[in-house]
């Protein structure tokens, strides 16, 4: 399940970025969670839609809208949740990654 929050986020900064341009991953250890942030180089998400992309069915594509039915990141937001996850965008702190910045917080499990 994992692996599809991180497809459907990666896919869909894809899908809106130029040609030549990068993602960045970090992670961190926050407390008692990892912190995962993913930056793009895209247009960026302005932040009073922040939550909105979160919402089933939620597209604001104008291009290629009927390949995407605005379900992705609402079942990242699902899956994450069953982890006791979170997810949210915020605005990016790096220069050149200056698009859309997705942070993840995950519960570190202790063995």
């Amino acid at each position: 399940k994992l692996s599809q929050v991180f497809y459907n986020i990666i896919d869909n900064s894809i899908s809106i970025m130029d040609r030549d341009t990068s993602i960045l991953l970090t992670l961190r250890n926050v407390n008692d969670f990892v912190e995962i942030k993913i930056y793009d180089q895209g247009k960026g998400i302005p932040i009073g839609q922040s939550e909105k992309i979160f919402e089933r069915f939620y597209t604001d594509r104008d291009e290629n809208k009927e390949k995407h039915t605005g379900l992705g990141l609402s079942i990242v937001r699902e899956i994450l949740h069953s982890f006791k996850g979170s997810i949210s965008v915020v605005k990016s702190d790096k220069l050149e990654y200056s698009g859309a910045c997705f942070v993840i917080n995950l519960p570190l499990k202790t063995i």
